[in-house]
């Protein structure tokens, strides 16, 4: 099919310049005072611009092509159609909410939509690894990068994660591992085109609401299956011509595991409802590695072994969640440029979202008496009761509002929700050095209910 296919027409698009998003990136580390980020961040450009590139003002979108045109020669090779393929285009989004999804359009056009998020995410598990490779397991590091990037991305509505600066060879290594994780991600939407698999059908989207069913737990596992089975062949093509049994090859099962987490990381962190045909992680990470080899299931084992445990624990909010300190990081060489007082924020902002209902319940209970706002606690209440629409309604968010938050089929992002409760608040004339804390412990709050079965929307109640 020729570029005038709706899925190319999309693509095109979708498919915007980075200009000013750099130019953005260049004044915040100036203003940062960042000397070493603004080096790295113009050797970056300047080596991507000698490569001569198709889109020089989007090297994430020809990092993007790049790949996708590996993984479609490799799919190639394990029998796929060239012709169809051809019909498949890719592209990278700045919506954090989701990680990645295929489309089917009516001419049987394809377009593979990926979050930047999710290549941040990949970058951030391979940096860790690294680190481990680089210094022995640390997983409280991995721990700490994580609630940093899931506080930002819940609070803020930002990708912001921190830097671990690594030696020479563990840098290549993070690398090449970030690049099979987002083959990975990549190669199991191109799995669910080629497989024919509805286009309603992504585990990798969690900001769409599917039922559970085991039919869709099956395709998503046949489109994982197949994603590992590509990325391995992706690796024997990048090493070819070397002697065997070096490992290398073996790297994509690592890789794939990455990416399998840095999709697991953001449906289970940033959603307070989501759709729900995803399959566990642990039953993903169990169906793939029985489909390694021995060599494989060795590296991948002990990637697991480091990220799985850290992953649930470091995307885990309320009672009993171990929040995010920077002493987590021990004597790890992890940087950031910004002002210290900016982490002791995200500090407390992750403190927050880590407390008991009855912890809530009291605070809503201090700030209505001390601010004479009873309908403080009296929403709290509400909420703690099992009624969110009561509860949002007593707290100022708008009627028409209300209906979207609490409506079960949709997804509801904790950011969407903490925005909500915040321009209330806001409008409701809360003291500023309040709204940070009181929209959050609120969100946490009224989030079970609206996550679990007892959410009920306005129309609803008597």
């Amino acid at each position: 099919m020729s570029g005038g296919s709706l899925a190319f027409q999309q693509y095109e698009l979708l498919n915007v310049t980075r200009t000013r998003q750099f130019a953005q990136m260049r004044e915040r580390l100036t203003e940062l005072g960042d000397d070493r980020g603004l080096q790295e961040l113009d050797t970056m450009m300047a080596e991507f611009g000698a490569t001569g590139p198709q889109s020089p003002d989007n090297p994430i979108g020809e990092f993007l092509a790049e790949l996708a045109r590996e993984t479609k020669d490799a799919l190639a090779d394990l029998g796929a159609s060239r012709t169809t393929l051809d019909d498949v285009w890719a592209v990278t989004v700045k919506r954090d909410a989701f990680s990645a999804r295929m489309t089917r359009f009516i001419d049987d056009s394809g377009l593979v939509t990926v979050s930047d998020a999710t290549f941040s995410l990949c970058g951030l598990y391979a940096q860790a690894l690294g680190l481990a490779g680089q210094r022995g397991p640390e997983p409280q590091v991995l721990a700490g990068l994580l609630r940093y990037y899931n506080t930002q991305q819940r609070v803020f509505g930002i990708a912001g994660k921190l830097e671990i600066r690594l030696e020479p060879a563990a840098t290549q290594q993070a690398a090449l591992l970030q690049y099979l994780a987002a083959q990975f991600v990549l190669a199991h939407e191109l799995a669910h085109y080629v497989l024919g698999h509805p286009s309603s059908v992504s585990a990798f989207a969690p900001d769409e609401y599917l039922p559970v069913c085991s039919e869709s737990h099956q395709l998503e596992a046949e489109a994982d299956l197949h994603a590992l089975r590509v990325v391995r062949r992706a690796c024997e093509r990048l090493f070819d011509g070397l002697p065997p049994g070096g490992g290398e090859a073996a790297l994509g099962a690592v890789g794939s595991a990455i990416g399998m987490l840095a999709v697991h990381v953001t449906e289970r962190a940033l959603f307070v409802r989501r759709g729900a045909s995803h399959p566990p992680a642990r039953q993903r990470a169990a169906a793939l590695l029985r489909e390694m080899t021995l060599q494989e299931r060795k590296l991948a084992e002990d990637a697991f072994d480091l990220a799985l445990a850290v992953t649930e624990a470091a995307s885990g909010f309320g009672a009993g969640a171990v929040s995010f300190t920077p002493g987590m990081f021990g004597s790890a060489p992890v940087y950031t440029p910004l002002d210290p007082s900016y982490l002791k924020t995200i500090e407390v902002c992750d403190a927050l979202q880590c407390r008991s209902q009855e912890w809530y319940l009291s605070l809503f209970g201090q700030a209505g008496s001390q601010l004479g706002e009873p309908w403080l606690s009296d929403g709290a209440r509400l909420a703690a009761e099992g009624d969110p629409a009561g509860a949002l309604r007593t707290w100022g968010v708008p009627k028409g509002d209300i209906g979207a938050l609490c409506d079960p089929e949709q997804p509801l992002t904790f950011y969407a929700l903490y925005k909500k409760l915040r321009a209330s608040f806001t409008a409701r004339r809360i003291p500023d050095d309040r709204l940070l804390g009181y929209p959050i412990a609120a969100a946490e709050l009224v989030g079970e209910p609206l996550g679990g079965e007892t959410a009920r929307a306005p129309a609803d109640r008597a």
